[in-house]
């Protein structure tokens, strides 16, 4: 039996702005002014968030998520290897993915590869490694420029597994990283080396590197549907192009979850977080509404071959998610799933059947949220909506999928 994975994503946003923050502020990102932050009120936040992954962890999730954002109010893990540190020590289940580390913006690789070998061995062998390049805010706000940084995040990711991989000492002779000697103590915990996922916006040479390097790729768009599946199909004819086989464990897609008894009792429990959400910590990354500053919104930097593709594939002119003005749109860009255990089991199985993907991670905490509401979410989640399409997509995929019945049993799937 090969089910879907389930994973708790947990952004650690702030909670605490003025009621009148979009009002008076233009950004949530790079420019928000600290002295927003408010020593008292965010006493023990940190430990509220890391109770909420821990809570995910007894529940049976699959494994928790963390991301490394700089200068926001969206994510509060500039480290987040921190953050799964402290999971070492307090779950005893699940995969702990840091996804990712962003690797051009940590001035050597080898810092990256020690401390996830660090988090692996401490952890058992639990941790999935993330390696991302980093969305137009973290490039801005550490001056580094885009061409550039993609060569150093490929040079970088291949210098890690090879730390792992390989007997040290060793000399590395790249143009970005020259290192007269790589011998990395400890080793990760897991062998050959942890699983690595790399998150992507659609970007063909992304897939292809990914595909070529053995990866997993994570589509990061924040809306779903048709584009979801042609992502899916398109890292298939990649990989099949390559030499290897798409399976539904290959491919991921970031998602966003409120349930609760009722349709109407979802999107009033839901509300006060997810538009707080939505309005102030998207303002000035994925909204491009009024006077908002945007700091590389949309889409990142490709190549022409990528960017025609997108064009070839975009509504020109299409709303962002943090554009949604009400229930509808947000509904329409099927990112935010809000209603009752039924509802949300139908739209998520519409993306696994479609998609045919095997990773779902997905957000219960919004913003401001209650704490008592993310937990109620994931309580009811686990207990009315992940039966349900573990049986179902278990089912799907095996038979869709024959060779995962040869893999061998690692944990995760491929």
């Amino acid at each position: 039996m090969h089910p879907v994975k389930l994973f708790c994503w947990h952004f650690m946003a702030y909670p605490y702005l003025p009621a009148d923050f979009d009002d008076t502020h233009e950004s949530g990102w790079v420019t928000v002014p600290n002295s927003l932050w408010d020593r008292d009120q965010t006493d023990g936040l940190y430990q509220e968030y890391i109770d909420q992954l821990v809570y995910g962890d007894e529940l049976g999730f699959d494994g928790m998520v963390l991301n490394e954002h700089h200068q926001n109010i969206y994510g509060l893990m500039p480290s987040p290897n921190l953050i799964a540190a402290a999971l070492t020590q307090r779950t005893t289940h699940g995969k702990i993915v840091v996804l990712g580390n962003l690797l051009p913006l940590h001035l050597n690789p080898l810092r990256v590869a020690e401390e996830y070998a660090m988090l692996d061995s401490i952890s058992g062998g639990r941790l999935i490694a993330g390696f991302a390049v980093g969305g137009g805010p973290e490039a801005f706000n550490y001056n580094i420029p885009s061409p550039r940084a993609r060569r150093q995040f490929w040079e970088a990711a291949d210098l890690i597994v090879r730390s792992w991989t390989e007997d040290g000492p060793f000399e590395h002779e790249g143009p970005e990283y020259p290192l007269r000697y790589v011998n990395i103590w400890p080793k990760p915990h897991q062998r050959p080396h942890p699983p690595v996922w790399v998150p992507g916006a659609l970007s063909i040479e992304t897939m292809e590197a990914v595909a070529q390097r053995g990866y997993d790729y994570f589509l990061s768009s924040r809306t779903h549907g048709a584009g979801t599946r042609l992502a899916a199909e398109r890292f298939g004819a990649i990989l099949k192009a390559q030499g290897s086989v798409y399976t539904p464990f290959r491919f991921g897609v970031l998602l966003s979850v409120y349930v609760a008894e009722s349709d109407e009792q979802a999107r009033a429990e839901s509300q006060e977080g997810i538009w707080y959400f939505l309005k102030n910590c998207l303002k000035g990354h994925l909204r491009r509404t009024g006077r908002t500053l945007t700091f590389g919104a949309g889409v990142p930097s490709q190549s022409v071959r990528s960017w025609k593709s997108y064009l070839e594939r975009a509504e020109f002119g299409a709303k962002m998610l943090g554009d949604a003005e009400d229930w509808d749109e947000l509904e329409a860009m099927a990112s935010i799933i809000v209603g009752s255990p039924q509802t949300v089991r139908q739209r998520l199985w519409d993306i696994i059947e479609q998609a045919r993907v095997g990773n779902l991670l997905i957000q219960f905490h919004f913003g401001n949220m209650k704490p008592e509401y993310a937990r109620k979410n994931m309580r009811l989640f686990m207990q009315e909506v992940a039966p349900a399409l573990k049986q179902d997509s278990a089912s799907l995929f095996d038979r869709e999928f024959p060779m995962l019945a040869d893999s061998l049993s690692t944990g995760v799937t491929r």
